[in-house]
């Protein structure tokens, strides 16, 4: 019997073996605001992580973080559905071992891993249940880190509720966004400590490269305000002790 998760993995195996698909994962990455957005994620990400540590990259898609990671950690799991989109990481990433799997219950033993890390993957899951999973695959002391849309931002909020403006974006059937309150409260929920959500930037991938600067300083000044609500990202960090 097909279940609404089994459905649901289904069309994202489709959406990712398409190629507006992968053109949307390597979207604004290679841009020069794209590039200092990607140092932020591995700065967060990485932040304070042993070398030795012992990662899995949920959604690992074309290996573009995958690649930074393996900079200065060596022992890294990535895990995606889109056997298309991995085929792509171990050509740019390819000292990682990677793995064709479901992000909602990534099949390994219990307390296997340091630190489970992503960019832009839990709104494309049931949330919860995906949480639920990884609480049970960190050692303790291990840590989750997860950079995510915020959907009080406006743009991103047009994106996830309008169906048209959604398909043109090139997201996937079932992906939504979620509030740094959902996801603080689904994570104490489950168990995590020392629970850190953070609205985080308003530096947009397109935005040319003699005025990232400006926009750096007005992001200094916003995230001081209560307009830091509207950034357009979450950054996620949660720990099992």
């Amino acid at each position: 019997m097909t279940t609404a998760i089994d459905e649901r993995i289904n069309r994202e195996i489709t959406h990712g073996g398409n190629p507006k698909a992968v053109a949307q994962a390597e979207y604004g990455w290679a841009s020069a605001a794209g590039q200092v957005r990607r140092a932020r994620r591995i700065e967060f990400l990485a932040h304070n992580l042993p070398k030795e540590a012992k990662i899995l990259e949920v959604g690992a898609g074309t290996g573009i973080q995958t690649a930074e990671l393996l900079k200065n950690h060596h022992d890294i799991t990535g895990i995606d559905i889109s056997p298309d989109l991995l085929a792509i990481a171990r050509k740019r990433a390819a000292t990682a071992t990677y793995a064709v799997m479901d992000a909602h219950s990534p099949a390994f033993e219990p307390e296997s891993f340091d630190a489970i890390l992503g960019v832009s993957i839990l709104h494309h899951l049931e949330w919860e249940r995906a949480l639920t999973s990884y609480f049970s695959l960190l050692r303790s002391g291990g840590t989750i880190r997860f950079s995510e849309p915020n959907l009080l931002n406006p743009q991103i909020f047009l994106q996830k509720n309008i169906p048209w403006l959604k398909q043109l974006a090139g997201d996937s059937p079932d992906e939504y966004a979620f509030t740094k309150w959902q996801i603080e409260g689904c994570l104490r929920k489950i168990g995590f400590s020392n629970i850190t959500v953070r609205p985080f930037e308003f530096l947009h991938p397109a935005t040319p490269e003699r005025f990232i600067p400006l926009v750096q300083k007005l992001e200094g000044t916003l995230h001081k305000t209560p307009f830091a609500h509207f950034a357009g990202s979450l950054l996620i960090e949660a720990y099992k002790e």
